[in-house]
């Protein structure tokens, strides 16, 4: 099988080291070296950053495209995340009619099942609809259901869901989460009104983490640490989190790192159709939200945040900024933790031998995205 070399600073878990090679063959990595490992093709980008693929948990749309409202454009959609840095994500589903549900998963299951060019998708991440009207953001309150485990089961039977966030404080969440991880979904506490006490109760059993970590859900506080205390607390949560600066400030998302460690704590965009595209009106599955140059993150028309505009590439640049870590810790937050969340950490994730050859390369300066790279293949630059 053809080989390809990648020469230049080579991002480990670990570490960067300064001159180095990741040898890619047949979709996979299959060396890494500090030194120059020949290949039957080489590329150079001598001081430029080689680092895993972006791994994005919540991607409801971007560059004008919703996953919901077009679900035939998802090939579309993963073309265009590669410049992102973005090489496999998880399309999203906010809490929807039943109905909607019904038509929209099996579009999606079938866009997946077709050769992708560019970012693959993993499966879909159901964002509802059994979640706490309390804590709704901007999903629609009608749309929410208690717990069911009936539905619950319709709807993985749809199609290929790979994660779900609920609400553990609803009766009935524990047996609902139970059933989700023995169907291979990733559970995630969100959108949730939780004490501190029973968020970290859900941690021991079935609820791995936390969706976007202090946003639509119980607060931190001193006597009540609810949700985003119990995440802190308890060794087992792991924790996403949006950092543009505007869903949390940069002090708080560097407290949360300071807490959960680039191990337990990964980085998500929740785009939506908005992302890459200028002020105007854009979907959000069944909604409406609009987007304000002054503002700088989406809402719906009663001024609640309606995700974001981030994307990965831009996510990392600010967690560099907005703490202390490391490139290393940056790439781990952005890839292996992510994927290890969803249950693809044994080959999603880290540039390491039979992981998939999935590969961004970052400018040496301002770390922009120069090239991907996806099963090997250069998708971008």
């Amino acid at each position: 099988m053809r080989t390809v070399a990648l020469r230049g600073r080579i991002v480990t878990d670990y570490e960067v080291w300064e001159e180095g090679t990741v040898l890619l063959e047949g979709g996979r990595v299959a060396g890494v070296g500090r030194e120059a490992l020949e290949a039957d093709e080489v590329h150079e980008y001598p001081e430029y950053f080689v680092l895993p693929g972006f791994v994005d948990l919540q991607v409801n749309g971007s560059f004008g495209m919703d996953v919901v409202t077009d679900p035939g454009r998802l090939g579309e959609l993963s073309e265009r995340l590669v410049a992102t840095g973005t090489t496999s994500y998880l399309p999203t589903v906010i809490s929807s009619p039943v109905g909607l549900y019904r038509k929209v998963i099996p579009a999606l299951a079938e866009a997946m099942s077709e050769a992708q060019p560019g970012a693959e998708p993993l499966g879909l991440h159901l964002e509802g609809p059994f979640i706490n009207a309390e804590k709704k953001g901007a999903h629609p309150e009608e749309f929410l259901s208690p717990p069911d485990a009936g539905l619950l089961n319709e709807l993985l039977d749809l199609g290929p869901v790979r994660m779900l966030t609920l609400a553990p404080e609803l009766k009935g969440a524990a047996e609902l989460a139970e059933e989700a991880v023995r169907r291979g979904v990733a559970v995630s506490a969100g959108h949730s009104n939780a004490h501190f006490g029973l968020a970290y109760g859900s941690f021991d059993r079935r609820v791995a983490g936390v969706t976007h970590l202090f946003n639509a859900m119980s607060p931190l506080h001193h006597r009540e640490p609810g949700l985003p205390g119990a995440a802190f607390a308890h060794p087992r949560a792991i924790s996403g989190l949006i950092a543009d600066g505007r869903h949390v400030h940069p002090q708080t998302v560097a407290l949360a790192l300071r807490m959960l460690g680039p191990d337990r704590l990964y980085l998500t965009t929740d785009a939506i159709a908005a992302t890459g595209m200028g002020p105007g009106e854009y979907p959000l599955a069944s909604r409406r939200t609009y987007l304000d140059a002054a503002e700088g993150v989406p809402t719906l028309s009663d001024g609640t945040i309606a995700g974001s505009i981030l994307t990965m590439d831009e996510a990392f640049r600010n967690i560099l900024t907005f703490t202390d870590c490391t490139i290393p810790e940056a790439a781990r937050m952005t890839a292996a933790t992510p994927a290890r969340f969803v249950g693809e950490g044994a080959r999603k994730g880290r540039l390491a031998p039979g992981y998939d050859a999935d590969v961004a390369v970052l400018g040496p300066d301002n770390l922009a995205v120069a090239a991907v790279y996806k099963g090997g293949a250069k998708v971008f630059g």
